[in-house]
């Protein structure tokens, strides 16, 4: 395939089989608008959807429910074995494949041609299937220096660039874990400058954290912490990314409503009724079309036990995942039979000290070994089609999965989706302490206090960062009220039609804030 370098954007955009002048003409990346149209670029138009679709058919998958399927490169072969057989079940697969170097770069785990691969690939695009790696990266430091920076924000989006387009892929998978709330703004300006970049012909897909209502996550009202953030902005994801896929997984106990509900054992994988809440709060803000439910193939094992201290509170420490043939096989030694769990995982109950593994065992524990099967899968597609979401994104396929998948994927891709208005003003996503982190005193210039650390910590969540780095940057903010924080001030006063804008904290920006 042949590659144009555009000095403009500084990415490498493809020719096909047509002159750079006739790739000029098809899109032009210095203005983002498609030349014989006078429409500004943005595949949500249906006029462009239609152009694109003629010119580059990987630009528009068919209508209906999808199914995508994630293949570590740590079991490349045996999940490429697994599911080739099975292909024409899937909409898309996601070799997970790239990880990301401190300086930016990616870094490939193999290579894409290795036989494997190879043979994905061919069968995909012989069956018009979406071959599209996933890039995984979770080092939150280095994410936070390359994203605030244009220039390295810049060469990451081109490394990607290059890639995609060398060779030949339909889009990428961005999996950025463990981020920085404090990053939040620039992962949103890196998911622009990647959708202008490529996003034109190119499939951007972006797999997202999970969110759990913060009155499911605490006890009480008043144990949410009045300053809580997330490292994601759903409505800038929204727009930018193709697919939104939510890791449902890996609940254990973070759902304290459900904890109760449920009883002891309860650490599961991913319970439907916790899905459901988190699949809810995503589609608060993002379109319930584009939203895929991220469903685990495996499951842990733990020892549950009383607490120490007396108090007859149960507690889990989490031993390892393990796949499902190691459950049912783990229950075959014992002379055991799992059985259907209050999450709807299946599951298996015995003694610590009995454990066939060789590590040294709690004698007071109970062994919980809890997993996602077949079953539990069924029933994260039936909650996607009551929701009218886009469909599910199974991780993993490695070759360790209940045999019984592939009935229950059968007949799925492509039925219709339903149009469900998910729209509810009743979830509790933000704090209803915030309040409480509005400085209560008047603040000037050259003032010393705590107030001004909650003014620079109010001011940095809200995207007026007070610096960069050093005192005052997100999470490293003082109680000196200096030149940056008061240019951070004006800033906000201008964004809210705060009058006079000097740079004064008083009365009139309390109550700007306070209505926030």
């Amino acid at each position: 395939m042949s590659l144009r370098y555009d000095s403009l954007t500084g990415v490498f955009l493809p020719l096909h089989s047509h002159s750079d002048k006739e790739a000029q003409m098809v899109y032009d990346m210095s203005t983002s608008i498609v030349s014989n149209t006078m429409y500004t670029h943005s595949k949500k138009l249906g006029f462009i959807a239609v152009v694109l679709g003629l010119l580059f058919p990987s630009v528009v998958s068919a209508a209906g429910f999808e199914i995508a399927g994630w293949i570590p490169y740590w079991r490349s072969e045996k999940g490429v074995a697994s599911i080739l057989p099975q292909l024409d079940l899937f909409t898309e697969v996601n070799p997970f494949f790239y990880t990301v170097s401190t300086n930016g770069e990616l870094f490939s785990n193999g290579s894409l041609s290795d036989a494997e691969w190879v043979s994905l690939r061919n069968a995909a695009k012989a069956n018009g299937i979406l071959f599209i790696p996933t890039v995984m990266w979770a080092n939150a430091d280095a994410m936070d220096e390359i994203f605030r920076d244009p220039a390295l924000r810049q060469k990451h989006i081109k490394s990607i660039a290059w890639e995609v387009y060398s060779k030949n892929l339909d889009g990428i998978d961005i999996d950025y874990e463990a981020r920085y709330a404090r990053t939040r703004t620039y992962f949103s300006q890196f998911l622009k400058e990647l959708e202008e970049a490529i996003g034109f012909d190119k499939h951007i897909m972006c797999t997202m954290q999970s969110r759990t209502p913060l009155d499911s996550r605490y006890e009480t009202l008043d144990a949410i912490p009045a300053d809580i953030e997330y490292a994601n902005d759903f409505v800038e994801i929204n727009k930018y990314c193709d697919r939104v896929r939510i890791m449902a997984y890996d609940q254990a106990r973070i759902d304290v409503k459900l904890n109760k509900e449920k009883g002891d054992p309860y650490a599961p994988t991913a319970d439907v009724d916790w899905v459901e809440k988190v699949m809810r709060v995503a589609a608060q803000e993002v379109d319930a079309d584009k939203l895929i439910i991220g469903v685990p193939t495996y499951g842990y094992e733990y020892d549950m036990f009383e607490a120490l201290d007396g108090s007859g509170e149960i507690q889990y420490s989490r031993l390892w995942s393990l796949n499902p043939g190691y459950g049912i096989e783990t229950a075959q030694t014992l002379g055991l039979t799992p059985t259907r769990n209050s999450a709807g995982e299946l599951q298996i109950l015995y003694p610590a000290k009995d454990a066939p593994d060789p590590v040294i065992p709690l004698d007071f524990a109970t062994r919980v070994l809890t997993w996602s099967d077949a079953q539990a899968i069924q029933d994260k597609i039936e909650l996607a089609e009551e929701l009218g979401l886009r469909g599910i994104a199974i991780f993993k396929i490695d070759g360790g999965q209940d045999p019984a998948l592939w009935s229950v994927l059968t007949g799925k891709k492509g039925e219709s989706v339903a149009t469900v208005n998910l729209k509810d003003s009743t979830l509790l996503t933000e704090s209803p302490n915030k309040a409480r982190a509005v400085p209560q005193r008047d603040l000037e210039y050259g003032d010393r206090n705590e107030d001004v650390r909650a003014l620079q910590l109010f001011l940095n969540q809200e995207g007026y960062i007070v610096a960069l780095s050093g005192g005052g940057s997100p999470g490293n903010e003082t109680t000196f009220f200096g030149p940056a924080t008061k240019a951070a001030l004006v800033r906000f006063q201008k964004a809210h039609g705060v009058s006079p804008t000097s740079g004064y904290y008083g009365p009139i920006t309390r109550t700007a804030i306070s209505s926030l």
